[in-house]
Order: structure tokens, then C-alpha cells, then sequence
């Protein structure tokens, strides 16, 4: 078999995601031996992941701003913006942090619960929405790397290979 980008080079791996053949300089592009397509395809599955983690905050933030904006100052948008977009962070941290028993609840025990646990979101999401967002900038600051190193090695091959 042979590399898939480099015809006359002898395959010393396939990517691990479809097969193809991959020679020494392309298998030693990345921690694993995987070509530049699929490599790009997880980048760009990752992105897409990270948009539909951090979304509703965004929705949230967005929808607070505005009411609070037209029912006060633009300040008091901002501040509503930022309580509305803690409360997914607070959410989850709670959601990891409680303990199993609540599955067996009856159906009063569940309102007051998720009740209780909606309140308790708001102050835990404004403590957790900072840190989450300088997680989630540096996740797209890194994935953007990512994605233009995969983009930049596969021009570097079609040229290579004299597609381009």
C-alpha cells in the first residue's frame, strides 16, 4: 500500500478513521496516525460541540440584555444578561455535585426540587459563568489553531501533490 497524499512513498500507516495509507512525514502530522480529511472532520465535530455547549448561555445572555434594556438601562441589561447566562453553568455544577437519592422522588418532591435546584443555579452561575467563559475562549482560541494547522498541512499536500 501506499501513502494516499505522496503516490511513491511506501505506507507505514493508515489513518485510524478510514484506511487510507499514510507514509512517515504524513503519520508523524499529528499525535496519531490520522489524514488531514478526518483530522478535519474532528476539529470541525469539536467546534460544532463547543457551539452547542456554550449556546445557551449565549441565547440566555442575549434575551437578558434585551429585557433588561427595554424595561430599564442598558446596564441593568448587562446585569440581567450575565444572572440569565449563569444559570445553565450553575445548573451543571449543581447536577454533578448532588447526590442520587432525588431519582426517586414523587412528583412533589421532583417540582420542589428542580425548583430549588433553579434558584440555587443563579448564584452558583454567577461564580461558574467567568470561569466558563475563559474556558470557552480559550477552547475556540486552541480549536481555531487546530483547525488552521489541519487546513494549512492539507493545502501543503494538494500542492505537494499537484492538485492545487
Amino acid at each position: 500500500m501506499n501513502c494516499f497524499n505522496h503516490p511513491e512513498e511506501t505506507a507505514v500507516a493508515t489513518c485510524i478513521d478510514c484506511g487510507k495509507g499514510l507514509c512517515k512525514s504524513c503519520a508523524s502530522l499529528y499525535q496519531m496516525p490520522i489524514c488531514n480529511e478526518c483530522n478535519l472532520k474532528r476539529v470541525k465535530s469539536v467546534k460544532g460541540n463547543l457551539l452547542r455547549v456554550y449556546l445557551p448561555s449565549i441565547i440566555l445572555f442575549i434575551a437578558g440584555l434585551v429585557i433588561g434594556t427595554i424595561n430599564g438601562s442598558f446596564v441593568t441589561g448587562i446585569m440581567l444578561g450575565w444572572v440569565s447566562a449563569g444559570i445553565p453553568w450553575g445548573w451543571k455544577i449543581i447536577t454533578f455535585i448532588q447526590p442520587r437519592m432525588f431519582l426517586f422522588l414523587p412528583i412533589l418532591g421532583w417540582i420542589f426540587y428542580f425548583g430549588l435546584k433553579l434558584i440555587l443555579s443563579y448564584p452558583v452561575g454567577l461564580v461558574a459563568l467567568p470561569i466558563g467563559l475563559v474556558k470557552m475562549i480559550l477552547d475556540f482560541v486552541s480549536i481555531r489553531r487546530k483547525e488552521k494547522n489541519v487546513k494549512d498541512n492539507l493545502h501543503s499536500n494538494l500542492e505537494g501533490a499537484g492538485a492545487v
